[in-house]
């Protein structure tokens, strides 16, 4: 294996690059893979609309400390335009890792595109470590999951700790369709499984057959976590593909404003914490915590328009477009805080539901609680603002009880 100099291994995965690849960032998921297999993950922007992210990446040649990246043409442009593109690509190495023996404890990583060449080398394995990697750790929500571009496919995850398993919908020959089944860890935030295909048997409400059903292995499935509820999926040799959850039973809030068109999910309902906790500051618990055990969020407004008639309740003015408000209120239906729901807009591109709890009675303005959208039916709760021993909880998880 070449030496390289201290600074190349200690830069790991913020180092730059040169050419058009300037401003690139690459991840490696996990951070610290050793002999496990991972995933590429690449960002930045292309000075032109004809950019990496819309084509294949392929793994030309891989010899266990280094690689090759190239990429097959997907989406061919006439004509490219000056405008300079943001892209996001990854790269599943599982499909090789295997196929080269040896323990390494350094990967280079070349990447070529439209005749530019970025080249970064990464640590596979850290000895000054902590035993925990220091990489994210982020468990996907159980249910069904659906990508809008993919009409009557689905897939469903079942997980208990960091254990998951995986059933995609596929069709046969034929046109009849069926569930694979894959299982195995999640490692901080990637997940590799074999799919498994059940054969013979399929009779609904009758007795067992003579034979068993067979079991056949018939592919392999990737997947990246980017949070709880968005999934990045391959299947064997294609793309990485968005999967979001799909609930049933809750409805949408139109809250368009004067740049986007987009709806927010109505959280509305009768919600309770499941878990708690506390930082060395709160060590008890105390008597009248800002968020009581269980509460209600309540509508407020969504999304208002200029000139729109405001509810006769309505105190506060839309702050900004494509946004929502929610109050929170205790059992007795007495207000204890607020919570402002909006989207963040990238180039009039929405991105994920942020919220923030401030407590109008306590601190005017001063956001209180981050909260994270897991799922319609579960929310986290961050404690961001003052350390005051009698606001309590400073971190927490609800989940839908009505």
């Amino acid at each position: 294996m070449k030496i390289r100099n201290l600074f190349l291994l200690l830069a790991l995965c913020f180092n730059t690059c040169w050419s058009d690849f300037s401003d690139t960032q690459i991840w490696l998921h996990p951070l610290f893979p050793s002999l496990n297999p991972y995933i590429i993950e690449m960002t930045g922007e292309w000075p032109s609309d004809c950019h990496p992210g819309e084509q294949k990446p392929l793994i030309r040649e891989y010899t266990g400390d280094s690689v090759l990246i190239e990429f097959e043409i997907i989406t061919d442009h006439i004509t490219c335009n000056e405008v300079a593109t943001p892209y996001r690509v990854l790269v599943d190495i599982s499909d090789v890792i295997e196929d080269v023996e040896g323990n390494f404890g350094e990967i280079e990583i070349t990447v070529r595109f439209d005749g530019a060449e970025s080249k970064n080398v990464f640590l596979l394995t850290c000895n000054v470590c902590s035993p925990s990697p220091p990489g994210p750790h982020i468990k996907p929500e159980a249910g069904l999951y659906f990508n809008e571009e993919m009409d009557k496919q689905g897939l469903i995850l079942a997980r208990q700790n960091d254990r998951m398993g995986v059933y995609p919908l596929i069709y046969d020959e034929s046109g009849s369709s069926e569930w694979l089944i894959g299982g195995g860890g999640i490692v901080e935030d990637v997940f590799f499984a074999e799919l498994v295909e059940f054969t013979g048997g399929q009779c609904l409400g009758c007795l067992p057959p003579a034979e068993s059903p067979q079991v056949g292995v018939v592919g392999k499935i990737s997947m990246l976590m980017d949070s709880e509820g968005l999934i990045q999926v391959k299947v064997n040799d294609g793309l990485f593909v968005e999967y979001k959850p799909l609930v049933f039973g809750y409805g949408d809030l139109d809250i368009s404003g004067s740049l986007i068109n987009a709806s927010s999910p109505d959280l509305s309902g009768r919600w309770a914490f499941s878990k708690v906790g506390f930082d060395d500051v709160v060590a008890t618990l105390p008597s009248a915590p800002i968020l009581p055990f269980v509460f209600d969020i309540v509508l407020k407004w969504a999304g208002l328009e200029p000139g729109t008639p405001v509810p006769p309740d309505v105190t506060t003015v839309p702050v900004q477009p494509s946004s929502a408000m929610f109050s929170i209120r205790d059992i007795d239906g007495e207000e204890v805080a607020e919570m402002f729901c909006g989207f963040v807009v990238d180039n009039f591109v929405v991105d994920e539901m942020v919220c923030h709890v401030s407590n109008p009675g306590i601190n005017e303005g001063d956001t209180l609680f981050a909260v994270k959208l897991l799922s319609l039916e579960r929310l986290s709760f961050d404690w961001v603002g003052p350390t005051i021993p009698e606001f309590g909880r400073n971190t927490g998880i609800a989940v839908r009880i009505d």
